[in-house]
């Protein structure tokens, strides 16, 4: 199973699981590699990623890319485009969204050494776009939002205006990538925060979390189909940054009309 298809079935579990009655309340849904295992959200203990992990580049980044040796070459105030690329001279389009800098530099260095002996190349990303939390699904202005330190449940959903009237308010999901092949889903009961003032279920988000409001009571395949869809692309775009998914509307044409994953 490649990245993009399995991230698109742990969101497809996550939802059933939500939506079809697999439980009310507070629960952890981890998937790492093919294994996925619900169980119970322990709060002091809640997953995160390493601090250690390398940065990656995405869209509104600006960078040079610098050949210290071959200096006709150096591109300088590269701005990564909203689908997620660049273009440059002999190497045409690039999607770099989601890669490391690292990576970057031997890719170029590969793209060049046609042209270039052993080329040299150093990426140096001088602008970085805001650290970002996404709230979708039923809230009234769903989109990106700036990431601030300390940001919880509450205050994302705020940025969204509130949940709409037919949210599912018992199963709002927050899904946090640990690694690329570790993807964990923490289902709260807003109603037990609001209503019961449990507020030690309104947890600190991290950057690049999705937070998803679901519909009270999704029908049909088709239902399931439009609201991946919202998920992975408007308003966030093509590319949710942090979560390395691209070409949404075809694999939503694939995964809606041949009906696989649901």
């Amino acid at each position: 199973m490649n990245r993009v298809n399995g991230f698109l079935a742990v969101l497809v579990f996550f939802m059933l699981s939500i939506t079809l009655g697999c439980g009310q309340g507070s629960s952890l849904i981890t998937k790492m590699g093919d294994e996925v295992v619900k169980g119970e959200l322990v709060l002091d203990s809640i997953p995160e990623a390493p601090h250690n992990e390398e940065y990656r580049i995405g869209p509104g980044d600006q960078m040079d890319i610098v050949f210290p040796y071959n200096r006709e070459f150096t591109q300088k105030d590269i701005v990564v485009r909203p689908d997620g690329k660049i273009s440059l001279p002999h190497a045409g389009e690039i999607r770099v969204s989601g890669m490391t800098v690292s990576a970057l530099d031997t890719l170029l260095a590969s793209k060049y050494s046609d042209i270039i002996i052993n080329p040299d190349v150093t990426v140096i990303v001088k602008k970085y776009q805001p650290q970002t939390v996404y709230v979708l699904g039923k809230v009234k202005s769903p989109g990106g939002f700036k990431y601030e330190r300390g940001m919880t449940l509450l205050q994302a959903i705020a940025l969204g205006r509130g949940v709409s009237d037919d949210a599912k308010e018992n199963g709002v999901l927050v899904l946090r990538r640990i690694a690329p092949d570790h993807i964990v889903g923490m289902q709260i009961d807003l109603k037990q925060i609001l209503g019961k003032n449990q507020f030690d279920l309104d947890i600190p988000l991290k950057p690049f979390d999705i937070v998803y409001v679901p519909k009270s009571k999704l029908a049909s395949v088709e239902d399931y189909s439009e609201t991946l869809f919202n998920i992975l692309s408007e308003p966030a775009g093509l590319y949710l940054k942090g979560w390395q998914v691209a070409n949404v509307k075809i694999l939503y044409e694939f995964y809606s009309r041949s009906g696989r994953g649901f």
